[in-house]
Protein backbone atom coordinates (compact mmCIF):
# COMPACT_ATOMS: atom_id res chain seq x y z
CA UNK A 1 0.00 0.00 0.00
CA UNK A 2 1.52 3.50 -1.06
CA UNK A 3 2.71 5.53 2.27
CA UNK A 4 0.57 7.90 1.48
CA UNK A 5 -2.48 6.41 1.22
CA UNK A 6 -1.44 4.49 4.37
CA UNK A 7 -1.22 7.58 6.40
CA UNK A 8 -4.23 8.54 5.43
CA UNK A 9 -5.98 5.58 6.83
CA UNK A 10 -3.98 5.21 10.28
CA UNK A 11 -3.44 8.50 10.93
CA UNK A 12 -6.89 9.17 12.60
CA UNK A 13 -6.28 6.44 14.64
CA UNK A 14 -3.04 8.00 16.36
CA UNK A 15 -2.59 9.72 19.93
CA UNK A 16 -1.89 12.95 20.03
CA UNK A 17 2.04 12.39 20.79
CA UNK A 18 1.84 9.97 17.76
CA UNK A 19 1.01 12.87 15.27
CA UNK A 20 3.31 15.40 16.94
CA UNK A 21 6.05 12.88 15.94
CA UNK A 22 4.81 11.72 12.43
CA UNK A 23 4.36 15.53 11.79
CA UNK A 24 7.95 16.28 13.01
CA UNK A 25 9.25 13.17 10.45
CA UNK A 26 6.82 14.87 7.37
CA UNK A 27 8.68 18.03 8.10
CA UNK A 28 11.93 17.01 8.64
CA UNK A 29 12.56 14.35 6.15
CA UNK A 30 16.18 15.71 5.49
CA UNK A 31 16.90 14.49 8.72
CA UNK A 32 14.76 12.02 10.45
CA UNK A 33 15.32 9.52 8.00
CA UNK A 34 18.77 9.07 9.41
CA UNK A 35 18.19 9.94 13.14
CA UNK A 36 18.75 7.04 16.07
CA UNK A 37 15.29 6.56 17.30
CA UNK A 38 16.38 7.87 20.56
CA UNK A 39 17.38 10.75 18.85
CA UNK A 40 14.39 11.22 17.47
CA UNK A 41 12.52 10.83 20.23
CA UNK A 42 14.68 13.84 21.64
CA UNK A 43 13.93 16.00 19.24
CA UNK A 44 10.05 15.71 19.33
CA UNK A 45 10.30 15.04 23.04
CA UNK A 46 8.72 12.29 23.17
CA UNK A 47 9.62 8.82 24.64
CA UNK A 48 11.28 6.24 22.64
CA UNK A 49 8.35 4.08 23.46
CA UNK A 50 6.44 6.39 21.23
CA UNK A 51 8.52 6.28 18.22
CA UNK A 52 8.36 2.47 18.55
CA UNK A 53 4.27 2.42 18.74
CA UNK A 54 4.01 4.89 16.34
CA UNK A 55 5.66 2.41 14.02
CA UNK A 56 3.78 -0.29 15.00
CA UNK A 57 0.66 1.81 14.78
CA UNK A 58 1.67 2.71 11.04
CA UNK A 59 2.07 -1.25 10.47
CA UNK A 60 5.55 -1.98 10.55
CA UNK A 61 6.99 -4.34 12.99
CA UNK A 62 9.26 -2.03 14.11
CA UNK A 63 11.49 1.80 14.31
CA UNK A 64 14.28 0.07 11.81
CA UNK A 65 11.01 -1.35 9.28
CA UNK A 66 9.64 1.88 9.30
CA UNK A 67 12.43 3.94 9.01
CA UNK A 68 13.63 2.28 5.66
CA UNK A 69 9.98 3.09 4.36
CA UNK A 70 10.26 6.33 5.10
CA UNK A 71 13.82 6.51 3.72
CA UNK A 72 12.10 4.94 0.64
CA UNK A 73 9.44 7.55 0.20
CA UNK A 74 12.17 10.84 0.85
CA UNK A 75 14.91 9.46 -1.03
CA UNK A 76 14.43 11.71 -4.41
CA UNK A 77 13.60 14.62 -2.39
CA UNK A 78 17.19 14.87 -0.88
CA UNK A 79 18.63 15.89 -4.30
CA UNK A 80 16.60 19.01 -4.59
CA UNK A 81 16.48 20.40 -0.75
CA UNK A 82 20.06 20.13 -1.16
CA UNK A 83 20.32 22.07 -3.93
CA UNK A 84 17.80 24.60 -3.01
CA UNK A 85 19.97 25.11 0.80
CA UNK A 86 23.17 25.73 -1.26
CA UNK A 87 21.40 28.65 -2.99
CA UNK A 88 19.71 29.59 0.45
CA UNK A 89 22.50 29.99 2.07
CA UNK A 90 23.72 32.04 -0.43
CA UNK A 91 21.11 35.28 0.55
CA UNK A 92 22.88 37.99 2.19
CA UNK A 93 21.71 41.16 1.35
CA UNK A 94 17.54 42.16 0.11
CA UNK A 95 18.27 41.87 -3.45
CA UNK A 96 19.05 37.74 -2.91
CA UNK A 97 15.35 37.51 -1.55
CA UNK A 98 13.74 37.43 -4.78
CA UNK A 99 16.28 34.61 -5.72
CA UNK A 100 15.34 32.51 -2.35
CA UNK A 101 11.65 33.02 -2.40
CA UNK A 102 11.38 31.83 -5.93
CA UNK A 103 13.54 29.03 -5.28
CA UNK A 104 11.92 28.31 -2.20
CA UNK A 105 8.40 28.08 -4.78
CA UNK A 106 10.04 26.21 -7.04
CA UNK A 107 11.00 23.56 -4.49
CA UNK A 108 7.19 23.35 -3.15
CA UNK A 109 5.65 22.73 -6.45
CA UNK A 110 8.68 19.76 -6.95
CA UNK A 111 7.61 18.42 -3.60
CA UNK A 112 4.05 18.30 -4.34
CA UNK A 113 4.21 17.06 -7.57
CA UNK A 114 6.08 13.99 -6.45
CA UNK A 115 3.67 13.85 -3.29
CA UNK A 116 0.57 13.83 -5.30
CA UNK A 117 -1.08 10.22 -6.10
CA UNK A 118 -2.23 10.07 -9.39
CA UNK A 119 -5.08 8.24 -8.66
CA UNK A 120 -6.43 10.51 -5.89
CA UNK A 121 -5.85 13.25 -8.01
CA UNK A 122 -8.32 11.38 -10.55
CA UNK A 123 -10.75 10.56 -7.88
CA UNK A 124 -10.55 14.30 -6.56
CA UNK A 125 -11.12 15.08 -10.23
CA UNK A 126 -13.76 12.76 -10.29
CA UNK A 127 -15.87 13.67 -7.26
CA UNK A 128 -15.89 17.36 -8.58
CA UNK A 129 -17.33 16.48 -11.78
CA UNK A 130 -20.37 14.06 -10.39
CA UNK A 131 -20.84 16.58 -7.85
CA UNK A 132 -24.62 18.46 -8.05
CA UNK A 133 -23.63 21.49 -6.02
CA UNK A 134 -20.28 22.65 -4.36
CA UNK A 135 -19.55 24.98 -1.58
CA UNK A 136 -15.67 25.85 -0.87
CA UNK A 137 -14.14 27.22 2.22
CA UNK A 138 -11.03 28.51 2.72
CA UNK A 139 -11.00 31.25 5.32
CA UNK A 140 -8.65 34.21 6.44
CA UNK A 141 -5.43 34.51 3.73
CA UNK A 142 -6.14 31.21 1.90
CA UNK A 143 -9.76 32.87 0.78
CA UNK A 144 -7.56 33.55 -2.32
CA UNK A 145 -7.12 30.20 -3.15
CA UNK A 146 -10.94 29.20 -2.89
CA UNK A 147 -12.19 32.24 -4.94
CA UNK A 148 -10.11 31.38 -8.04
CA UNK A 149 -10.84 27.71 -7.68
CA UNK A 150 -14.66 28.91 -7.25
CA UNK A 151 -14.34 31.50 -10.40
CA UNK A 152 -12.59 28.62 -12.30
CA UNK A 153 -15.45 25.73 -12.11
CA UNK A 154 -17.87 28.63 -12.42
CA UNK A 155 -16.17 28.89 -16.01
CA UNK A 156 -16.93 25.38 -16.41
CA UNK A 157 -20.73 26.07 -15.13
CA UNK A 158 -20.27 24.60 -12.70
CA UNK A 159 -22.88 24.95 -9.55
CA UNK A 160 -20.57 26.26 -6.87
CA UNK A 161 -20.46 28.82 -4.20
CA UNK A 162 -17.47 30.02 -2.17
CA UNK A 163 -18.40 30.92 1.49
CA UNK A 164 -17.31 34.70 2.05
CA UNK A 165 -15.48 35.74 5.22
CA UNK A 166 -17.06 37.74 7.62
CA UNK A 167 -20.84 37.06 5.92
CA UNK A 168 -23.12 35.35 8.67
CA UNK A 169 -24.40 33.04 5.96
CA UNK A 170 -21.99 29.97 6.01
CA UNK A 171 -23.98 27.74 8.40
CA UNK A 172 -27.09 28.22 6.72
CA UNK A 173 -25.74 27.64 3.20
CA UNK A 174 -24.44 23.86 5.14
CA UNK A 175 -27.95 23.27 6.58
CA UNK A 176 -29.33 23.18 3.04
CA UNK A 177 -26.81 20.24 2.03
CA UNK A 178 -28.19 17.32 0.44
CA UNK A 179 -26.89 14.40 -1.50
CA UNK A 180 -24.83 14.77 -4.23
CA UNK A 181 -23.73 18.21 -2.69
CA UNK A 182 -20.01 18.31 -2.37
CA UNK A 183 -17.89 20.51 0.59
CA UNK A 184 -14.13 21.32 -0.49
CA UNK A 185 -12.03 22.56 2.23
CA UNK A 186 -8.52 24.20 1.68
CA UNK A 187 -6.60 25.56 4.68
CA UNK A 188 -3.13 24.97 5.70
CA UNK A 189 -1.09 25.72 9.47
CA UNK A 190 -2.56 27.22 11.21
CA UNK A 191 -5.28 25.54 9.91
CA UNK A 192 -8.50 27.90 10.60
CA UNK A 193 -10.82 26.40 12.94
CA UNK A 194 -14.06 27.22 10.85
CA UNK A 195 -12.75 25.17 8.14
CA UNK A 196 -12.13 22.36 10.20
CA UNK A 197 -15.49 22.07 11.51
CA UNK A 198 -17.70 22.46 7.94
CA UNK A 199 -15.92 19.60 6.84
CA UNK A 200 -16.12 17.86 10.05
CA UNK A 201 -19.84 18.47 10.00
CA UNK A 202 -20.35 18.13 6.12
CA UNK A 203 -18.28 14.94 6.90
CA UNK A 204 -21.20 13.68 9.60
CA UNK A 205 -24.07 14.87 7.45
CA UNK A 206 -22.97 12.19 4.82
CA UNK A 207 -21.76 14.77 2.60
CA UNK A 208 -18.37 13.57 0.30
CA UNK A 209 -15.67 16.19 1.61
CA UNK A 210 -12.67 17.01 -0.26
CA UNK A 211 -9.93 18.69 1.51
CA UNK A 212 -6.83 20.79 -0.03
CA UNK A 213 -4.05 21.36 2.49
CA UNK A 214 -0.20 20.52 3.69
CA UNK A 215 -0.03 16.91 4.50
CA UNK A 216 -2.37 13.62 5.35
CA UNK A 217 -1.99 14.42 9.68
CA UNK A 218 -3.83 18.02 8.38
CA UNK A 219 -6.92 17.81 10.69
CA UNK A 220 -8.65 18.64 7.51
CA UNK A 221 -7.75 15.75 6.00
CA UNK A 222 -9.12 13.50 9.14
CA UNK A 223 -12.41 14.32 7.82
CA UNK A 224 -12.14 14.25 4.21
CA UNK A 225 -13.08 11.36 1.76
CA UNK A 226 -10.03 12.67 -0.85
CA UNK A 227 -7.00 15.11 -0.26
CA UNK A 228 -4.53 16.92 -2.28
CA UNK A 229 -1.41 18.15 -0.58
CA UNK A 230 0.65 20.79 -1.34
CA UNK A 231 3.80 21.92 0.35
CA UNK A 232 3.93 25.69 1.43
CA UNK A 233 7.36 26.38 3.20
CA UNK A 234 8.75 29.56 3.02
CA UNK A 235 11.23 31.17 5.45
CA UNK A 236 9.00 34.44 5.52
CA UNK A 237 5.97 35.67 7.81
CA UNK A 238 3.70 34.91 5.02
CA UNK A 239 2.34 31.78 3.56
CA UNK A 240 3.32 30.80 -0.29
CA UNK A 241 0.04 29.51 -2.06
CA UNK A 242 2.48 28.97 -5.31
CA UNK A 243 2.06 25.41 -5.06
CA UNK A 244 -1.74 24.97 -3.66
CA UNK A 245 -2.59 27.02 -6.78
CA UNK A 246 -0.95 25.11 -9.35
CA UNK A 247 -2.22 22.12 -7.62
CA UNK A 248 -5.79 23.97 -8.14
CA UNK A 249 -5.24 24.98 -11.48
CA UNK A 250 -4.10 21.42 -12.09
CA UNK A 251 -7.78 20.42 -11.10
CA UNK A 252 -9.44 22.58 -13.10
CA UNK A 253 -7.55 21.67 -16.32
CA UNK A 254 -8.15 17.88 -15.93
CA UNK A 255 -11.82 18.86 -15.83
CA UNK A 256 -12.14 21.09 -18.49
CA UNK A 257 -9.97 18.50 -20.32
CA UNK A 258 -12.55 15.86 -18.91
CA UNK A 259 -15.38 17.23 -20.94
CA UNK A 260 -13.92 18.91 -23.50
CA UNK A 261 -16.96 19.45 -25.66
CA UNK A 262 -18.92 21.02 -22.52
CA UNK A 263 -16.29 22.85 -22.06
CA UNK A 264 -15.74 24.20 -25.33
CA UNK A 265 -19.47 25.25 -25.05
CA UNK A 266 -18.89 26.94 -21.90
CA UNK A 267 -15.86 29.43 -22.80
CA UNK A 268 -17.82 30.04 -25.99
CA UNK A 269 -20.72 31.51 -24.36
CA UNK A 270 -18.76 32.92 -21.61
CA UNK A 271 -16.22 34.88 -24.39
CA UNK A 272 -19.61 36.35 -26.51
CA UNK A 273 -20.96 37.26 -23.05
CA UNK A 274 -17.69 39.17 -22.48
CA UNK A 275 -17.64 40.77 -25.94
CA UNK A 276 -21.20 42.10 -25.72
CA UNK A 277 -20.94 43.89 -21.94
CA UNK A 278 -17.18 44.52 -22.68
CA UNK A 279 -15.49 43.35 -19.56
CA UNK A 280 -12.04 43.54 -20.75
CA UNK A 281 -10.38 46.67 -22.25
CA UNK A 282 -10.00 46.51 -25.88
CA UNK A 283 -6.66 47.54 -27.39
CA UNK A 284 -7.74 50.17 -30.40
CA UNK A 285 -6.07 49.05 -33.76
Amino acid sequence: MPFEQLLKEKGSLLTRSQRRLMEFILSHEDESIFLKIEDLAARVNVSVATVVRLSKAMGFGGFPEFQKELRLLFRNKLTTTSRLQRTVDKVTNEGDVLIKTLQTDISNIEETLKQTSTEEFRRFVHAIDSAQRIIIVGLRSVYSLASFFGTALKFLQKNVSVIQPGIGDMWDQLLRLRKGDLVIGISFPRYTRETVDVIRFSKRKGITTLAVTDTLMSPLARHADHVLTAHCKMDSFIESFTAPLSLINAVVTALGVKNKKSTMNSLKELEEIWEIRQIYHSIEK
